[in-house]
C-alpha cells in the first residue's frame, strides 16, 4: 500500500526533464512531492540551496530546493517550499496513471496510455536504470559505483539502480550510523531488494 501511494506522489516520467538548479543545468530523473533526483555534468555540492526550475506538460514549476546528497553525477534535492503547480501536476499525473491502469485491466490497449502516446508500461518503468549501484563507506564518506552484479561489498551495500533515492538515503544513513547488528540488517535488506530484480 505504501509503494502504491508513493507511485501517485510522483510524476510519471518516461524520459528525463531538462531543468535548472540555480546556475546548474540538470536533468530530472525522479520528481516526488517532497524532492527530486537529478543528474548534472557539473558537481552540485551538498547543502547548496537554489531555485529549481523545470517544465512538465507545458506547466512551468519553480521552487526552492536544497541538495541533500551528491554522488558522482546524481544529486538528491529536498524541496524547501510547497508548490501549488507541482501539486496540481502530481494530481494530473496520478489521474492519468489510474485511467491507464483501468484501461489495462479492461484490456483496452488504445486507452492504456499516458503522456499522449506512452504506454502505462513505460510510465510504470519510469526511468528505472538497469543494473546495480554499489555504495562503499570509506574514511571520507560514501563512494558510489555502477555495477552489473548484485554482490554486496565488505563495507557498504549494493542496491538496484532503480531504487528510489529516499530509500537509498535511508539505507545509507542507517548503515553509517548503526552498530554492527544494524549494519548487518541493512545489508540483508539490500540483499533482499536486489534479489527481486535479478
Amino acid at each position: 500500500m505504501v509503494e502504491e501511494r508513493r507511485e501517485y506522489q510522483r510524476l510519471a516520467l518516461t524520459q528525463p526533464l531538462d531543468g535548472k538548479f540555480g546556475e546548474y543545468s540538470i536533468r530530472l530523473i525522479d520528481v516526488s512531492a517532497t524532492g527530486a533526483r537529478v543528474e548534472s555534468h557539473d558537481h552540485v555540492p551538498r547543502g547548496a540551496r537554489a531555485m529549481l526550475r523545470f517544465s512538465w506538460r507545458e506547466h512551468d514549476i519553480e521552487l526552492m530546493a536544497e541538495t541533500v546528497r551528491t554522488v558522482d553525477d546524481i544529486s538528491g534535492l529536498r524541496f524547501l517550499e510547497d508548490s501549488e503547480m507541482l501539486r496540481m501536476c502530481l494530481a494530473q499525473s496520478a489521474i492519468e496513471v489510474l485511467r491507464a491502469q483501468e484501461a489495462n485491466m479492461e484490456g483496452e490497449r488504445e486507452r492504456n496510455i499516458i503522456a499522449g502516446d506512452e504506454t502505462l508500461t513505460a510510465a510504470s518503468a519510469g526511468l528505472k536504470l538497469k543494473g546495480f549501484v554499489t555504495w562503499t563507506l570509506e574514511e571520507n564518506g560514501w563512494k558510489r559505483r555502477k555495477s552489473l552484479l548484485p554482490d554486496q561489498p565488505e563495507h557498504g551495500l549494493t542496491v538496484s539502480a532503480s531504487e528510489p533515492q529516499e530509500q537509498v538515503d535511508l539505507l545509507l544513513h542507517t548503515y553509517e550510523t548503526g552498530n554492527e547488528e544494524a549494519r548487518n540488517l541493512t545489508r540483508l535488506l539490500a540483499e533482499l531488494s536486489v534479489a527481486t530484480v535479478r
